[in-house]
Protein backbone atom coordinates (compact mmCIF):
# COMPACT_ATOMS: atom_id res chain seq x y z
CA UNK A 1 0.00 0.00 0.00
CA UNK A 2 1.41 3.36 -0.88
CA UNK A 3 1.85 5.47 1.72
CA UNK A 4 -0.28 8.37 3.10
CA UNK A 5 -1.25 11.43 5.10
CA UNK A 6 -4.21 11.52 6.96
CA UNK A 7 -5.32 13.63 9.30
CA UNK A 8 -8.45 13.26 11.58
CA UNK A 9 -9.49 16.78 13.33
CA UNK A 10 -10.76 16.19 16.90
CA UNK A 11 -9.65 13.48 19.96
CA UNK A 12 -13.24 12.17 21.49
CA UNK A 13 -14.27 8.98 20.95
CA UNK A 14 -15.31 9.26 17.17
CA UNK A 15 -11.76 11.01 16.18
CA UNK A 16 -9.90 8.12 18.12
CA UNK A 17 -12.11 5.15 16.88
CA UNK A 18 -11.38 6.61 13.26
CA UNK A 19 -7.10 6.72 14.04
CA UNK A 20 -7.55 2.98 15.67
CA UNK A 21 -9.66 1.63 12.15
CA UNK A 22 -6.96 3.54 9.95
CA UNK A 23 -4.39 1.77 11.99
CA UNK A 24 -5.72 -1.59 11.49
CA UNK A 25 -6.21 -1.35 8.08
CA UNK A 26 -2.95 0.70 6.87
CA UNK A 27 0.12 0.12 8.92
CA UNK A 28 2.47 2.51 6.75
CA UNK A 29 0.96 5.48 6.40
CA UNK A 30 0.95 8.16 8.63
CA UNK A 31 -2.13 9.42 10.81
CA UNK A 32 -2.39 12.81 12.90
CA UNK A 33 -4.97 13.44 15.59
CA UNK A 34 -5.32 16.78 15.99
CA UNK A 35 -7.06 18.54 19.19
CA UNK A 36 -7.85 21.73 20.73
CA UNK A 37 -6.91 20.79 24.27
CA UNK A 38 -3.64 20.43 25.64
CA UNK A 39 -4.84 16.99 26.84
CA UNK A 40 -4.65 12.99 25.65
CA UNK A 41 -7.67 11.62 24.22
CA UNK A 42 -10.65 11.53 26.41
CA UNK A 43 -14.94 11.40 26.41
CA UNK A 44 -16.94 14.59 27.90
CA UNK A 45 -19.34 11.73 28.73
CA UNK A 46 -17.22 11.49 31.96
CA UNK A 47 -16.76 14.52 33.18
CA UNK A 48 -19.62 14.73 35.46
CA UNK A 49 -17.67 11.99 37.48
CA UNK A 50 -14.75 13.74 37.41
CA UNK A 51 -16.54 17.02 38.76
CA UNK A 52 -18.21 14.51 41.66
CA UNK A 53 -14.74 12.76 42.56
CA UNK A 54 -15.87 9.57 41.28
CA UNK A 55 -13.12 9.50 38.64
CA UNK A 56 -9.75 10.95 39.23
CA UNK A 57 -8.01 13.19 36.09
CA UNK A 58 -5.73 10.53 35.12
CA UNK A 59 -8.04 7.85 34.96
CA UNK A 60 -10.10 9.96 32.38
CA UNK A 61 -8.42 9.46 28.99
CA UNK A 62 -9.20 7.04 26.52
CA UNK A 63 -5.47 6.67 26.34
CA UNK A 64 -1.88 6.97 27.27
CA UNK A 65 0.56 8.50 25.22
CA UNK A 66 2.92 5.31 24.84
CA UNK A 67 -0.05 3.64 23.56
CA UNK A 68 -0.25 6.35 20.75
CA UNK A 69 2.86 5.74 19.97
CA UNK A 70 2.45 2.16 20.12
CA UNK A 71 0.15 2.27 17.42
CA UNK A 72 1.81 5.19 15.31
CA UNK A 73 -0.52 7.85 15.92
CA UNK A 74 0.90 11.47 16.15
CA UNK A 75 -0.87 13.71 18.42
CA UNK A 76 -1.05 17.18 18.37
CA UNK A 77 -2.53 18.77 21.34
CA UNK A 78 -3.46 22.35 22.16
CA UNK A 79 -3.25 23.46 18.26
CA UNK A 80 -6.52 22.66 16.36
CA UNK A 81 -8.02 23.42 13.37
CA UNK A 82 -8.98 26.78 12.63
CA UNK A 83 -9.52 26.77 8.38
CA UNK A 84 -9.69 23.82 5.23
CA UNK A 85 -8.76 24.02 1.91
CA UNK A 86 -9.51 21.40 0.12
CA UNK A 87 -8.32 22.59 -3.09
CA UNK A 88 -5.19 22.80 -1.42
CA UNK A 89 -5.56 19.66 0.21
CA UNK A 90 -4.39 21.29 3.67
CA UNK A 91 -5.70 22.02 6.94
CA UNK A 92 -4.81 25.28 9.12
CA UNK A 93 -4.06 25.39 12.45
CA UNK A 94 -3.86 27.62 15.18
CA UNK A 95 -0.56 28.54 15.07
CA UNK A 96 -0.55 29.80 11.64
CA UNK A 97 0.79 26.50 10.09
CA UNK A 98 -0.31 24.62 7.05
CA UNK A 99 -0.86 20.99 7.01
CA UNK A 100 -1.08 19.12 4.19
CA UNK A 101 -3.56 15.67 3.52
CA UNK A 102 -4.45 13.37 0.98
CA UNK A 103 -7.76 12.14 3.38
CA UNK A 104 -9.16 14.02 6.02
CA UNK A 105 -11.75 13.03 9.05
CA UNK A 106 -13.68 15.27 10.62
CA UNK A 107 -14.61 14.66 13.81
CA UNK A 108 -14.66 18.00 15.85
CA UNK A 109 -17.41 17.99 17.84
CA UNK A 110 -19.70 20.06 19.36
CA UNK A 111 -19.69 23.12 21.45
CA UNK A 112 -22.26 24.34 24.32
CA UNK A 113 -25.48 26.53 23.40
CA UNK A 114 -25.45 29.92 24.66
CA UNK A 115 -29.57 30.63 24.73
CA UNK A 116 -30.41 34.36 23.84
CA UNK A 117 -31.00 35.30 27.47
CA UNK A 118 -30.25 39.13 28.63
CA UNK A 119 -27.36 39.54 30.40
CA UNK A 120 -26.67 35.88 29.86
CA UNK A 121 -23.03 35.99 27.39
CA UNK A 122 -21.86 39.01 29.36
CA UNK A 123 -21.13 36.64 32.66
CA UNK A 124 -17.95 34.43 32.87
CA UNK A 125 -20.33 31.71 32.52
CA UNK A 126 -19.61 27.99 33.73
CA UNK A 127 -20.60 25.30 31.00
CA UNK A 128 -19.36 21.54 30.56
CA UNK A 129 -18.13 20.20 27.68
CA UNK A 130 -14.04 20.09 28.12
CA UNK A 131 -11.51 19.22 30.87
CA UNK A 132 -11.19 23.17 31.71
CA UNK A 133 -14.89 23.21 32.23
CA UNK A 134 -15.11 20.63 34.03
CA UNK A 135 -12.22 21.98 36.48
CA UNK A 136 -13.27 25.47 36.68
CA UNK A 137 -16.94 24.23 37.81
CA UNK A 138 -15.23 22.08 40.24
CA UNK A 139 -13.43 25.07 41.70
CA UNK A 140 -16.27 27.10 41.94
CA UNK A 141 -18.51 24.42 43.73
CA UNK A 142 -16.32 24.24 46.61
CA UNK A 143 -18.11 25.78 49.51
CA UNK A 144 -21.18 26.83 47.78
CA UNK A 145 -24.49 25.44 49.04
CA UNK A 146 -26.59 26.48 46.02
CA UNK A 147 -26.59 26.49 42.28
CA UNK A 148 -28.86 26.74 39.36
CA UNK A 149 -28.42 24.81 36.66
CA UNK A 150 -30.43 26.21 33.11
CA UNK A 151 -31.06 22.93 31.20
CA UNK A 152 -32.72 19.67 32.40
CA UNK A 153 -30.86 17.44 29.14
CA UNK A 154 -28.58 14.93 30.01
CA UNK A 155 -25.50 17.37 30.53
CA UNK A 156 -27.76 19.15 33.24
CA UNK A 157 -29.01 16.13 34.71
CA UNK A 158 -25.81 14.32 35.09
CA UNK A 159 -24.19 18.06 36.07
CA UNK A 160 -26.82 18.36 38.82
CA UNK A 161 -26.44 14.93 40.31
CA UNK A 162 -22.97 15.64 40.21
CA UNK A 163 -23.11 18.79 42.62
CA UNK A 164 -26.20 16.96 44.79
CA UNK A 165 -23.10 14.42 45.35
CA UNK A 166 -21.01 17.46 46.71
CA UNK A 167 -23.60 18.36 49.27
CA UNK A 168 -24.99 21.20 47.33
CA UNK A 169 -28.92 22.46 47.06
CA UNK A 170 -29.19 22.36 43.22
CA UNK A 171 -32.32 23.38 41.57
CA UNK A 172 -32.84 23.31 37.64
CA UNK A 173 -34.89 25.87 35.23
CA UNK A 174 -36.13 23.58 31.87
CA UNK A 175 -37.96 25.56 29.16
CA UNK A 176 -40.02 22.48 28.22
CA UNK A 177 -42.75 20.31 30.75
CA UNK A 178 -40.17 17.93 31.71
CA UNK A 179 -36.76 16.78 32.14
CA UNK A 180 -34.74 14.84 29.96
CA UNK A 181 -37.11 16.12 26.96
CA UNK A 182 -36.42 14.16 23.48
CA UNK A 183 -34.54 11.51 25.40
CA UNK A 184 -37.73 10.25 27.83
CA UNK A 185 -41.23 10.70 27.65
CA UNK A 186 -43.38 12.16 30.58
CA UNK A 187 -43.75 8.93 32.45
CA UNK A 188 -40.10 8.15 32.80
CA UNK A 189 -39.33 11.83 33.48
CA UNK A 190 -41.65 12.11 36.59
CA UNK A 191 -39.74 9.06 38.19
CA UNK A 192 -36.47 10.54 37.05
CA UNK A 193 -37.32 13.47 38.73
CA UNK A 194 -38.78 12.36 41.67
CA UNK A 195 -35.57 10.60 42.37
CA UNK A 196 -32.78 13.61 42.05
CA UNK A 197 -36.21 15.16 44.11
CA UNK A 198 -35.33 12.99 47.30
CA UNK A 199 -31.62 13.92 46.83
CA UNK A 200 -31.79 17.74 47.21
CA UNK A 201 -32.75 19.16 43.38
CA UNK A 202 -35.47 20.92 42.54
CA UNK A 203 -36.59 21.87 39.04
CA UNK A 204 -38.51 24.67 37.97
CA UNK A 205 -40.31 23.10 34.56
CA UNK A 206 -42.12 24.93 31.59
CA UNK A 207 -39.98 27.89 32.77
CA UNK A 208 -38.53 30.48 31.04
CA UNK A 209 -35.73 32.27 32.01
CA UNK A 210 -36.10 35.94 30.72
CA UNK A 211 -32.66 37.92 32.24
CA UNK A 212 -29.74 36.97 34.11
CA UNK A 213 -26.74 39.20 36.28
CA UNK A 214 -24.47 39.24 38.50
CA UNK A 215 -25.14 40.50 41.71
CA UNK A 216 -22.81 40.53 44.98
CA UNK A 217 -21.29 37.06 43.72
CA UNK A 218 -24.62 35.62 43.46
CA UNK A 219 -26.18 35.36 39.77
CA UNK A 220 -29.31 36.20 39.61
CA UNK A 221 -32.35 34.97 37.03
CA UNK A 222 -35.46 36.35 36.46
CA UNK A 223 -38.07 33.85 35.29
CA UNK A 224 -41.12 34.97 33.29
CA UNK A 225 -44.07 35.43 36.23
CA UNK A 226 -41.78 38.31 37.77
CA UNK A 227 -40.12 36.09 40.13
CA UNK A 228 -36.78 35.49 40.70
CA UNK A 229 -34.05 33.16 41.96
CA UNK A 230 -30.15 33.36 42.66
CA UNK A 231 -26.97 31.52 43.44
CA UNK A 232 -23.56 31.46 43.63
CA UNK A 233 -22.74 29.08 41.29
CA UNK A 234 -24.75 28.58 37.68
CA UNK A 235 -24.40 26.53 34.97
CA UNK A 236 -25.48 26.29 31.63
CA UNK A 237 -26.80 22.92 29.98
CA UNK A 238 -28.81 24.32 27.07
CA UNK A 239 -27.17 21.82 24.70
CA UNK A 240 -24.95 21.45 22.02
CA UNK A 241 -23.94 22.98 18.59
CA UNK A 242 -22.11 21.03 15.68
CA UNK A 243 -18.69 23.08 15.47
CA UNK A 244 -18.65 23.45 11.75
CA UNK A 245 -17.73 27.56 11.79
CA UNK A 246 -14.22 27.10 10.92
CA UNK A 247 -15.27 25.42 7.46
CA UNK A 248 -17.14 28.68 6.09
CA UNK A 249 -15.81 29.15 2.60
CA UNK A 250 -14.44 25.54 2.66
CA UNK A 251 -16.92 23.81 0.39
CA UNK A 252 -17.91 21.54 2.64
CA UNK A 253 -21.44 21.21 3.09
CA UNK A 254 -23.41 21.77 6.23
CA UNK A 255 -26.46 22.91 7.59
CA UNK A 256 -27.10 21.96 11.74
CA UNK A 257 -23.45 19.92 10.58
CA UNK A 258 -21.48 18.34 8.19
CA UNK A 259 -24.11 16.55 5.73
CA UNK A 260 -22.45 12.70 5.05
CA UNK A 261 -23.63 10.03 2.92
CA UNK A 262 -24.12 6.48 4.61
CA UNK A 263 -20.70 5.44 4.00
CA UNK A 264 -19.66 9.20 6.33
CA UNK A 265 -18.66 10.58 3.55
CA UNK A 266 -19.09 14.43 2.40
CA UNK A 267 -19.24 16.05 -0.81
CA UNK A 268 -15.88 16.56 -1.54
CA UNK A 269 -14.35 12.88 -2.38
CA UNK A 270 -11.19 12.41 0.52
CA UNK A 271 -12.99 14.20 3.24
CA UNK A 272 -15.26 12.39 5.45
CA UNK A 273 -17.15 13.47 8.78
CA UNK A 274 -18.28 11.36 12.03
CA UNK A 275 -19.57 12.10 15.57
CA UNK A 276 -20.83 15.03 17.30
CA UNK A 277 -20.84 16.61 14.20
CA UNK A 278 -22.48 14.82 11.68
CA UNK A 279 -25.91 15.39 9.72
CA UNK A 280 -27.14 12.87 8.54
CA UNK A 281 -30.17 10.02 7.91
CA UNK A 282 -32.49 8.90 10.62
CA UNK A 283 -32.89 5.11 10.84
CA UNK A 284 -36.16 5.65 9.63
CA UNK A 285 -35.61 7.65 6.40
CA UNK A 286 -36.45 11.42 7.48
CA UNK A 287 -34.88 14.16 6.55
CA UNK A 288 -31.22 14.68 7.70
CA UNK A 289 -30.75 15.05 11.81
CA UNK A 290 -27.60 15.56 13.71
CA UNK A 291 -27.57 13.47 17.12
CA UNK A 292 -24.91 14.03 19.45
CA UNK A 293 -25.01 10.30 21.13
CA UNK A 294 -21.45 8.29 22.38
CA UNK A 295 -22.21 5.16 20.22
CA UNK A 296 -23.19 6.83 16.88
CA UNK A 297 -19.53 8.66 17.55
CA UNK A 298 -17.93 5.38 18.14
CA UNK A 299 -19.60 3.63 15.20
CA UNK A 300 -19.41 6.28 12.32
CA UNK A 301 -15.59 6.83 13.41
CA UNK A 302 -14.96 3.15 12.30
CA UNK A 303 -16.71 3.70 9.21
CA UNK A 304 -15.27 6.67 7.63
CA UNK A 305 -12.22 4.94 8.53
CA UNK A 306 -13.22 1.94 6.40
CA UNK A 307 -14.50 4.57 4.10
CA UNK A 308 -11.33 6.40 3.54
CA UNK A 309 -9.27 3.31 2.42
CA UNK A 310 -11.48 2.50 0.16
CA UNK A 311 -13.74 -0.34 1.66
CA UNK A 312 -17.74 -0.15 0.67
CA UNK A 313 -19.58 0.62 4.29
CA UNK A 314 -23.61 1.80 4.48
CA UNK A 315 -24.47 3.23 7.54
CA UNK A 316 -28.30 2.31 8.39
CA UNK A 317 -29.25 5.45 9.96
CA UNK A 318 -28.93 6.80 13.19
CA UNK A 319 -30.94 4.93 16.00
CA UNK A 320 -31.72 7.00 19.02
CA UNK A 321 -30.06 5.15 21.99
CA UNK A 322 -29.67 6.65 25.58
CA UNK A 323 -28.48 4.96 28.36
CA UNK A 324 -28.73 7.54 31.59
CA UNK A 325 -27.67 6.29 35.48
CA UNK A 326 -28.92 7.82 38.17
CA UNK A 327 -28.38 8.02 41.98
CA UNK A 328 -28.03 4.22 41.64
CA UNK A 329 -31.08 3.91 39.00
CA UNK A 330 -30.51 2.97 35.52
CA UNK A 331 -32.69 3.83 32.59
CA UNK A 332 -32.53 3.18 28.43
CA UNK A 333 -34.18 4.55 25.59
CA UNK A 334 -33.73 3.17 22.19
CA UNK A 335 -35.25 3.90 19.00
CA UNK A 336 -38.94 5.15 18.05
CA UNK A 337 -40.56 5.80 21.17
CA UNK A 338 -42.55 8.90 20.77
CA UNK A 339 -43.72 7.33 17.26
CA UNK A 340 -46.65 9.35 15.17
CA UNK A 341 -48.92 7.10 13.15
CA UNK A 342 -51.02 5.89 16.03
CA UNK A 343 -52.64 3.47 13.47
CA UNK A 344 -49.56 2.11 12.48
CA UNK A 345 -47.50 1.62 15.65
CA UNK A 346 -48.73 -0.37 18.57
CA UNK A 347 -47.79 0.30 22.22
CA UNK A 348 -46.92 -1.04 25.12
CA UNK A 349 -46.46 -0.07 28.69
CA UNK A 350 -45.52 -1.46 32.49
CA UNK A 351 -46.27 1.73 34.66
CA UNK A 352 -45.16 1.47 38.51
CA UNK A 353 -44.31 5.14 39.91
CA UNK A 354 -43.92 4.07 43.32
CA UNK A 355 -41.79 1.24 42.52
CA UNK A 356 -39.53 3.65 40.11
CA UNK A 357 -40.49 1.20 37.26
CA UNK A 358 -41.45 1.76 33.51
CA UNK A 359 -41.26 -0.02 30.41
CA UNK A 360 -42.48 0.51 27.48
CA UNK A 361 -42.31 -1.25 23.70
CA UNK A 362 -43.05 0.20 20.47
CA UNK A 363 -43.62 -1.97 17.63
CA UNK A 364 -43.84 -1.90 14.23
CA UNK A 365 -46.39 -5.32 13.08
CA UNK A 366 -44.22 -7.81 14.03
CA UNK A 367 -41.17 -5.97 14.52
CA UNK A 368 -39.50 -4.29 17.62
CA UNK A 369 -39.24 -0.06 16.79
CA UNK A 370 -38.61 1.40 20.18
CA UNK A 371 -37.90 0.54 23.98
CA UNK A 372 -37.91 2.96 26.65
CA UNK A 373 -37.37 1.68 30.40
CA UNK A 374 -36.22 2.48 33.85
CA UNK A 375 -34.90 -0.58 36.48
CA UNK A 376 -35.83 -2.72 34.13
CA UNK A 377 -33.80 -6.00 33.23
CA UNK A 378 -33.16 -5.45 29.51
CA UNK A 379 -29.95 -5.85 27.53
CA UNK A 380 -29.70 -2.64 25.44
CA UNK A 381 -27.18 -3.84 22.83
CA UNK A 382 -29.54 -7.15 22.63
CA UNK A 383 -32.43 -4.53 21.80
CA UNK A 384 -30.52 -1.90 19.77
CA UNK A 385 -29.81 -5.23 17.30
CA UNK A 386 -33.21 -6.07 17.31
CA UNK A 387 -34.08 -2.82 16.04
CA UNK A 388 -31.55 -2.14 13.51
CA UNK A 389 -31.58 -5.46 11.81
CA UNK A 390 -35.74 -5.80 12.03
CA UNK A 391 -35.87 -8.94 13.51
CA UNK A 392 -39.16 -10.34 13.16
CA UNK A 393 -40.88 -11.83 16.49
CA UNK A 394 -42.35 -14.28 14.38
CA UNK A 395 -45.77 -14.29 16.66
CA UNK A 396 -43.91 -14.42 19.61
CA UNK A 397 -44.79 -10.94 20.39
CA UNK A 398 -46.59 -12.12 24.03
CA UNK A 399 -43.10 -14.25 24.98
CA UNK A 400 -41.46 -11.27 24.36
CA UNK A 401 -43.26 -9.03 26.55
CA UNK A 402 -43.55 -11.09 29.21
CA UNK A 403 -39.35 -11.97 29.16
CA UNK A 404 -37.81 -9.37 26.40
CA UNK A 405 -34.41 -10.74 28.13
CA UNK A 406 -34.49 -14.05 27.43
CA UNK A 407 -36.77 -14.13 24.24
CA UNK A 408 -34.28 -11.26 22.56
CA UNK A 409 -31.30 -13.01 23.17
CA UNK A 410 -32.61 -15.88 21.70
CA UNK A 411 -33.71 -14.67 18.61
CA UNK A 412 -30.28 -12.41 18.33
CA UNK A 413 -28.31 -15.93 18.81
CA UNK A 414 -30.22 -17.57 16.01
CA UNK A 415 -29.45 -14.82 13.61
CA UNK A 416 -26.17 -14.23 14.45
CA UNK A 417 -25.90 -18.16 13.59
Amino acid sequence: MTQKQYLIVGTGPAGMNAAEGLRMKDSESRIFLIGQEPTLPYSPTILPYFISGKIKEKDLFLFQEAYLKKQGIELIRGNGVISVSPQEGKVFLKDGSPFSYDSLILAQGGSPILPDIPGLRALNLLVLRTLADAKRLRAKAQGVSKAIILGAGLIGMQSAQALAEMGISVRVVELMNQVLPGYFDQKAASIIQKVYESHKVDFLTSTLAEEVELRKGNTVISLKGEKTIQAPLFLVAAGVTPNIDFLKGSGIEVEKGILVDQAMGTNIPNIFAAGDVVQMESFWGQKKVNQPILIHAVDQGRMAAASVVGEKVSHAGNISMNLFHFFGHHALSIGLVSPNGKDRFQVHQTYSPSKKRYRKFVFDGDVLAGVMGIDSDLDPGILLQMIRRKIPLNGNKKEFLENPLEVGRKLMCQKWR
